[in-house]
């Protein structure tokens, strides 16, 4: 496992080529918009309650959300154009837009966003609680057993789980307006809840596929790491067997060649 684990530590490199890169800057802004919006959402919710807060504050939190989401369009789309050397102009990239940290932090910053935006409905009324809590024990099973297996395992994002999170985004996104939707349209279990309850049921699924791509990676890598060990151990052994042969022939060698010069010294002792 030491240089398995020794060469995918070797990716993440941090400092300010790998850190500070456009697609990453994006990153920390998206990260930046979410206590912003969950801000704007409550205090939205709560107004006409004796108070100064505007609703119109729970839309500008929803374009502030909008326009965090955009972020991760375009910051995907700059790590994988914009590799070292690319020109742009008269200018020439001189490092990777897309690095191993960027790829670590995205999908935080996607959780953050989720969680963050789920959070902030429930505590405004527009989200029932047990969506939060069948969602937040998801993400945070994802992160703190991606923080373990991060070094061992690459992971990819599968078509599940990208149409789960869309399905979720969407969902959430109406839930910003479940206050008209439940007086104009629906009951208590109104529409934007059911989006997000298929949602969320797609992204369970989605774990469940990432939960045995990962079991058959650290497999495939355990076995892989196991036939090194031996072939090293092996060729540790060839080695020494062929140093000791090396010596017996070299002592047989040297024994043969003292009793050839034996014998034609005695015969140089008769003849004279």
């Amino acid at each position: 496992m030491g240089k398995s684990k020794k060469g995918m530590l070797n990716n993440l490199v941090i400092n300010r080529y790998t850190l500070w890169t456009i697609p990453n800057i994006l990153v920390f802004l998206r990260i930046l918009c979410v206590p912003v919006y969950m801000t704007l959402l409550i205090l939205g919710s709560r107004a006409g309650e004796g108070n100064n807060y505007a609703e119109w504050w729970v839309f500008l939190a929803l374009g502030i959300m909008v326009f965090a989401a955009l972020t991760d369009v375009f910051d995907g789309k700059i790590a994988r154009k914009y590799k070292a050397g690319t020109k742009i102009g008269k200018y020439t990239v001189k490092h990777d837009q897309g690095t191993y940290v960027g790829q670590c932090i995205d999908p935080i910053a996607d959780k953050c966003m989720h969680i963050g935006a789920i959070v902030a409905l429930a505590i405004s009324g527009y989200l029932h609680w047990a969506f939060i809590i069948f969602i937040v024990f998801r993400e945070l099973c994802m992160i703190v057993i991606g923080s373990f297996i991060v070094n061992d395992i690459d992971i990819k994002a599968n078509m599940l789980g990208k149409v789960a999170s869309a399905i979720i985004s969407s969902g959430i996104i109406l839930c910003f307006f479940h206050k008209y939707i439940c007086q104009y349209l629906w009951g208590v279990f109104s529409l934007d809840w059911i989006v997000v309850t298929i949602g969320l049921i797609l992204n369970w699924a989605a774990a469940v596929n990432y939960a045995v791509d990962a079991s058959k990676q650290y497999k495939a890598n355990k076995l892989k790491t196991a036939n090194d060990e031996n072939g090293t151990e092996e060729t540790v052994v060839e080695e020494s067997e062929r140093k000791e042969n090396a010596t017996e022939e070299s002592v047989t060698e040297k024994r043969e060649n003292a009793e050839i010069d034996t014998e034609e010294n005695i015969e140089k002792e008769t003849k004279e």
